[in-house]
């Protein structure tokens, strides 16, 4: 054996030699491929981020010219042009921001024309006086006037209990328009104040109809509103619906807020001329140029730029402002290669970003996988014959362990009652009894043992025809209830002070079997039981029909079988770790025994068990109920 096993060795480290010299030749000729592939990849994504940055370029260049052609340049889609002069501002077109960075001056309405009906409103509370007087004004020729007077009006109404006059004036003061009251637009307060009406009336369908038509025209119509306005009014309608702020309006609030940050920022540092991008959820781009009197603005989504990502071809490209965040595009996680264009180099508000998920040595698969194949095919003939020889010898050693182990355990089994035996016999010879009890009670062990020595032998006989496949078994109508008790019973009378229960629950399935062969199963059940359980054992037996078939249930509250041997202890020879550490007797057949007579049986065994919460073992085998 030392022999071929020296040769085995001989033979493995020749083929290790060999396969390891194959492959660091082939690895040496891929690796120089993928170096050559690699540089070839990395001057493909250079070309590809020359191609985007060229189209950013015309992109920007485009937008630029609106600051110099101004309101005679057409504008591109989603694109806003903001222009600012001597205190006014020109937004084209007139509803791309949801608010202005930048609100005209509005001509106040003379508080003169209503010191009377506030005092008949604020100071004697006199509602239907000050809203009769009121009603006058409404009529006034100057817009201002009679926008002015219709907000009062309302007010008046809704506080003498008018609700549908208060509605009318409302009514009235929206149809002026363009008309403003306190800087804000006539539509505007006439919707609010409609709204603040029906909430107070609690008329909900009324206030979520005109509470809609409110939100709607904040996010569409582009009234004349600061950003603190705006928000307000946005809020309050959105308290009115009872719903979360909709993102319907995302590019004009992104254009806005870009929109107030440029101006702002323009404010308290005049810079001639530049370009920006404006980041956040939706980015923007920002473009402007200023003289002492004008200052212009483009405003455009950056989305309008993503276009140009397409040039990248089959790359993933994205643009990354200068905090690191990305802008547009996609980027892969996974890249191997990576090309940047860099704002300084590119001269442009961002940093390009071009990567690749191959570097190009996908095109070597087809060598990678000949070599790869016959390399795996080395491996696995080495592989194959060291598995085969260490099997073969494993196979042969567990086989000798198993063979030692047993022939242990069977001598100890014997040893026992043939020690008890012959004790007993040498006391009988010499009649050394002290008394006709004590040789009555020697009698009885001396029966005992014999018939434990007699099962051993039985069952070891039993379990070789097994094994031979000469086992027959007498299937004959058999009650399964009385053949459970008496198995039970006579178990009982041998137990010492383990104790044993029996439940027959309901009515039973008579069986067709070999009343010896399932009596020895149960039997070494129960020994099993008493074995692997801590004196003095408990163990209980039930009896059940189930779905159609005979259980029989052993539950014991012993040490338990692990998950992970709960497949092995029913083979032969075997037994647990745990069982060997604390010196449990047994040969390892037993299971193995009952396995057999109960698939001989059309039947089934099943185990529950876990280490410390004791076992369960249930034979299932087919009934027939009598009708």
């Amino acid at each position: 054996m030392r022999h071929a096993r020296r040769i085995q060795g001989f033979f493995l480290a020749f083929m290790l030699l060999f396969v390891a010299a194959v492959g660091w030749l082939g690895w040496r000729l891929l690796d120089q491929d993928r170096a050559l592939a690699r540089q070839r990849r990395l001057e493909q994504l250079e070309a590809a981020a020359d191609r985007v940055t060229g189209v950013l370029y015309r992109r920007l260049s485009e937008y630029e010219e609106l600051l110099v052609r101004g309101g005679s340049a057409r504008l591109p889609s989603g694109a806003v042009l903001l222009r600012t002069r001597r205190g006014s501002i020109a937004i084209s077109p007139p509803d791309g921001l949801l608010y202005q960075p930048l609100l005209p001056a509005m001509r106040e309405t003379p508080t003169a024309l209503f010191a009377e009906t506030e005092a008949l409103e604020f100071q004697r509370n006199d509602f239907p006086a000050a809203a009769a007087a009121l009603s006058r004004l409404a009529v006034s020729s100057d817009p201002a006037v009679r926008a002015a007077a219709l907000v009062r009006l309302g007010r008046n109404l809704r506080k003498a209990r008018q609700p549908e006059q208060a509605l009318e004036a409302y009514r009235h003061l929206a149809a002026m328009g363009a008309a403003t009251v306190g800087g804000l637009p006539a539509e505007l307060v006439a919707l609010e104040g409609r709204c603040a009406l029906f909430a107070e009336l609690g008329r909900p369908e009324d206030l979520k109809r005109e509470a809609g038509i409110l939100h709607a025209n904040l996010v569409r119509v582009g009234w004349r509103l600061g950003k603190s306005t705006y928000d307000f009014q946005l809020e309050q309608a959105r308290q009115w619906l009872g719903a979360p702020r909709s993102t319907e309006s995302g590019d004009k609030e992104a254009l806005s807020a870009a929109a107030e940050l440029i101006w702002q920022a323009w404010r308290r540092e005049p810079v001639p001329k530049g370009r920006r991008i404006i980041a956040g959820d939706r980015p923007v781009l920002a473009a402007w140029s200023s003289d002492e009197q004008e200052w212009t603005a483009v405003l455009a989504p950056a989305l309008t730029f993503e276009a140009a990502l397409l040039e990248a071809g089959s790359f993933e490209a994205a643009l990354i402002d200068g905090e690191g965040r990305r802008l547009l595009g996609r980027t892969d996680q996974a890249a191997k290669l990576s090309v940047e264009r860099t704002p300084a180099s590119m001269k442009l508000p961002w940093t390009l970003q071009v990567t690749s998920s191959d570097d190009g040595t996908a095109r070597l698969a087809g060598r990678r996988w000949l070599f790869a194949s016959g390399f795996a095919v080395l491996v696995s003939l080495l592989a194959a014959v060291s598995f085969i020889v260490a099997r073969a010898v494993s196979k042969e050693v567990a086989v000798a362990q198993l063979q030692a182990d047993f022939v242990a355990a069977v001598s100890h089994e014997f040893r026992s009652p043939l020690a008890s035996i012959s004790q007993i016999a040498e006391l009988l010879d010499a009649d050394r009894w002290p008394t006709a009890g004590h040789r009555r009670r020697g009698c009885e062990f001396l029966t005992r043992e014999t018939a434990r020595l007699r099962r051993l032998v039985e069952g070891l006989l039993d379990f070789a025809r097994m094994e031979a496949g000469k086992a027959g078994y007498r299937l004959v109508p058999l009650d399964a209830t009385e053949m459970v008790r008496s198995v039970v019973e006579e178990f009982q009378s041998t137990a010492g002070g383990s104790e044993v229960r029996l439940s027959v629950a309901g009515e039973m399935p008579r069986i067709q079997g070999d009343r010896e062969a399932l009596s020895r199963a149960l039997w070494n059940l129960l020994e099993n039981a008493v074995k692997y359980s801590p004196p003095p054992a408990r163990i209980s037996v039930e009896a059940l029909g189930a779905d159609g078939r005979l259980a029989i249930r052993v539950r014991d509250e012993g040490i338990g079988i692990p998950a992970s041997e709960q497949e092995q202890v029913f083979r032969k020879f075997y037994r647990g770790g745990e069982a060997k550490m604390r010196g449990v007797k047994g040969t390892g057949i037993g299971l193995a025994m009952v396995r057999h007579i109960v698939a001989g049986h059309g039947g089934e065994i099943r185990l529950e068990s876990a280490p410390g919460r004791g076992s369960t073992f249930t034979l299932l085998l087919p009934g027939e109920w009598q009708s």
